[in-house]
């Protein structure tokens, strides 16, 4: 016995009701929503791995550690330890995989039209993964390294909105696609429902909601 997947959740913060309600349309595309219907999920994540601390922060004017001279660092460097799972920040398609002179080990992201995003010093990159492949947000990519020119293993983190480095850290991350308005219907009559069960006893809830499993 283990716990299934969470479909419906209150959250009361500082007196302000968030809610959260799990929908899968017809066409296989699963997101929780708000009582609006608007993707609770961003469409990058924070950060692409667990990391202990931040290294090196995106700047113009950096003293490069090996080379002792002053030059931009366009990106974020992510310290933790070799072999940490590296994880893209969105979905997309591979473009580059293999060897980048100072960055070693190096994948290169194309998000949409818009966005791109690398990896470099990775120890090692993940299995099954290639030039073209496409990968989903959250799936891992490769692992933490020091390959390249690096002091010590660190991901070397950058981002290109428009084809122009950014600091990722004052990124806004917009939402992923809007539920389509032909399934609002639909969810909102199972929002309705998921409501009366988290207003019900838990243990009658729990019964009747394995009808959305």
């Amino acid at each position: 016995l283990r716990c299934g997947r969470i479909l419906a959740a209150w959250f009361i913060n500082q007196g302000h009701l968030f809610e959260a309600y799990y929908f899968k349309t017809p066409d296989g595309r699963a997101e929780y929503y708000d009582a609006e219907g608007k993707p609770l999920r961003k469409a990058f994540l924070k950060a692409p791995l667990r990391y202990k601390r931040i290294s090196s922060y995106f700047s113009y004017h950096r003293l490069h550690p090996i080379l002792g001279i002053i030059r931009p660092h366009l990106g974020i460097d992510y310290a933790a330890p070799i072999g940490t799972p590296v994880e893209t920040v969105a979905d997309g398609r591979i473009v580059y995989m293999g060897w980048k002179g100072g960055f070693g080990k190096f994948i290169k992201i194309r998000h949409t039209h818009r966005y791109v995003s690398t990896y470099g010093h990775l120890s090692r990159f993940a299995k099954g993964l290639k030039i073209g492949s496409y990968v989903k947000q959250g799936q891992v990519i490769g692992y933490v390294g020091s390959t390249g020119l690096s002091t010590g293993p660190h991901l070397d983190f950058r981002f290109l909105v428009d084809n122009r480095y950014i600091n990722y850290l004052k990124f806004k991350s917009p939402p992923v696609k809007s539920l389509p308005s032909k399934y609002l219907a639909q969810f909102k009559k199972q929002m309705s429902y998921f409501r009366g069960l988290l207003k019900e006893p838990f243990e009658y809830a729990l019964l009747k909601s394995k009808d959305f499993m």
